[in-house]
């Protein structure tokens, strides 16, 4: 019987001070990863588009450091490799990106690029302006202009995301 006793007062005892545990319980601090988010972020994207009648898609593939000035303007730095022998449209890239709405979005950028003249290699800066509009959650519609000495583009597409 006592130890039918000594028990059930062991039983009261804890359920009083989880009882009162709970009661003064304190909201614990956010997580660093709760806070508001970092102006810092790094990017990644890629994209084809035809290297001329003699070879295949050319692949660009973008990275880099981007700093949000703003809620919807960001600045970014980074660098432009490619899967081409012919053109030599790698090099450094910098630029905006304006955010206009959650649907739509404008991107300039400056970059260097080389190409051949008289056989020699000379360095030149390209301009490119882009905009996308968002269809659905994974698809969207972009143009982009392009401007080199050697030669300008206009592209129209459609991008999926994943």
């Amino acid at each position: 019987m006592r130890a039918v006793s000594l028990y059930a007062s062991a039983l009261l005892f804890f359920s009083g001070l989880l009882f009162s545990a709970s009661a003064l319980s304190v909201e614990l601090p956010a997580l660093p990863s709760q806070h508001n988010q970092s102006p810092h972020s790094f990017f990644l994207s890629s994209g084809s588009k035809s290297g001329g009648a003699d070879s295949f898609d050319v692949w660009n593939v973008d990275s880099g450091y981007s700093y949000a000035v703003f809620d919807s303007l960001d600045v970014y730095i980074g660098a432009r490799l490619n899967n081409s022998d012919i053109t030599n449209d790698r090099g450094f890239l910098s630029g905006v990106n304006y955010q206009v709405s959650d649907r739509i979005s404008v991107k300039s950028t400056l970059r260097g690029y080389q190409y051949e003249e008289n056989n020699e290699t000379q360095g030149a800066m390209a301009a490119e302006i882009s905009s996308r509009m968002r269809l659905t959650e994974n698809l969207d519609v972009h143009a982009t202009f392009d401007f080199e000495k050697v030669q300008q583009g206009v592209e129209v597409g459609l991008g999926f995301r994943f």
